[in-house]
């Protein structure tokens, strides 16, 4: 498993962490889990399929911090993105700098015509 980036504002440790055998990133608030954004493999391809977060870890912002986390660790790692996940396809809109992250020629459900 690869470490992306940790924080320890608000929410105690956070951490979000890629599980590529179960093929999703896990996010870590002190060590427990809290959510996860589950994923497809394609080539260099990821196809995102949903994200969820616990609940009693919902309303703090988490989905948010393990998208980021998500999308920062697939951009290093030179990946493209296919998402079927509403709540990546609202991330993406409310930050535009990861639409080049999205396929072209496979961009998922709430990308088409992009």
């Amino acid at each position: 498993m690869a470490d992306t980036p940790q924080d320890t504002a608000g929410d105690g440790h956070v951490e979000v962490v890629d599980n590529p055998a179960e093929r999703f990133y896990e996010l870590r608030v002190d060590g427990e889990p809290a959510g996860v954004l589950v994923y497809e493999s394609a080539g260099s391809r990821r196809v995102i399929t949903h994200t969820v977060i616990q609940r009693g870890f919902q309303g703090r912002g988490l989905s948010g911090r393990l998208v980021r986390a998500a999308l920062d660790d697939l951009r290093a790692r030179h990946h493209t993105v296919t998402s079927y996940c509403e709540v990546v396809d609202r991330f993406i809109e409310a930050h535009p700098e990861y639409a080049d992250l999205i396929d072209p020629e496979q961009p998922g459900a709430g990308h088409k015509g992009r």
